[in-house]
């Protein structure tokens, strides 16, 4: 799969503390990629070092197949720290300036605008935005020169569900017109519903890369309870299509193969004159996944140090 960014042996240190160490990953085409990670695991520092506002201790990254250089620059838009705008200037007028910076014309700002949903406030003071508003106008300044890539460091930090949800839809947005959107988030429900693939961070190190849809592997949990806990575990220890029953604070949790799913499993107790007063499927969500990636990779840390 052809790569946006590729990502080779991305090191940072500052003094004794290593940022970022050995990262090596490769940003497929077109997807739109979370990079996840606690507090000081090295995302902001990757993301600093692959838009070369932060130098590389060593190791090397290339952009659309080629090494840094300024048409590349060109090619893409981010937002890495919250972007400075004139409090009593309009929502056009900042973006005229923005423009002027970059270079680009004016003629995508109306665009960009509508696509961020602040078209109808585009002659309002910047100062009367809600920090939603905010954060969509620096998006839109990210997108002026309409680039290939957007580059977001935590887009959503700070805002309600609404602003979140719309952050959401609009990153959704950007992603159906064939761009590649690169986040760096901690709010891991919200990579789940926008991301295509995800990485994770921790100690400065990769520990994961793969994709969202992926997350929930093969596990098919069901919990089941009834009037009679012994005759239903019975029942479901007899049925063909289980890996394992276990019991789980006073309901039994049943592991279902690839052949059967909560219907089928449903079919089998009402058959067997079962009826269950609680039935409720359950695969591994990315924040189950994300804990789990994290305390094996703590306690392989805490091993080595």
């Amino acid at each position: 799969m052809k790569s946006t960014i590729s990502i080779q042996n991305l090191t940072k240190y500052y003094g004794r503390i290593h940022a970022v160490e050995n990262l090596s990953l490769d940003i497929p085409d077109k997807s739109v990629f979370g990079l996840l990670g606690p507090n000081g695991s090295g995302k902001t520092t990757t993301l600093g070092m692959i838009l070369d506002v932060v130098i590389p201790s060593s190791g090397n990254y290339l952009w659309f197949g080629s090494p840094n250089k300024k048409a590349n620059r060109q090619r893409i838009g981010s937002i890495l720290e919250t972007p400075c705008f004139y409090p009593y200037l309009s929502a056009a007028n900042n973006l005229k300036i923005i423009a002027d910076i970059k270079q680009c014309s004016y003629n995508n700002i109306d665009k960009t605008l509508a696509l961020v949903g602040l078209y109808e406030r585009k002659s309002d003071k910047f100062k009367t935005f809600s920090l939603g508003m905010k954060q969509r106008l620096a998006i839109a300044s990210a997108l002026l020169c309409d680039p290939d890539v957007l580059v977001l460091d935590e887009p959503t930090n700070g805002l309600d569900p609404q602003g979140i949800a719309e952050i959401r839809n609009i990153i959704k947005q950007i992603a159906q017109h064939g761009k590649t959107v690169l986040l760096a988030s901690h709010l891991l429900d919200e990579v789940q519903k926008v991301c295509t693939h995800f990485g994770v961070l921790h100690h400065g190190k990769l520990i994961y890369n793969g994709k969202v849809n992926e997350v929930s592997g093969e596990e098919y949990w069901v919990e089941v309870a009834s009037d009679n806990l012994l005759e239903l575990e019975d029942k479901l220890k007899k049925y063909p299509h289980q890996h394992s029953v276990r019991s789980e604070n006073e309901k039994l949790a049943v592991l279902l193969t690839e052949k059967s799913n909560i219907k089928d499993l449903s079919a089998y107790l009402y058959e067997h004159k079962i009826i269950p007063t609680h039935l409720f499927a359950r695969r591994k969500n990315l924040e189950q996944q994300f804990l789990d990636i994290l305390n094996q990779s703590e306690n392989e840390y805490a091993s080595q140090n």
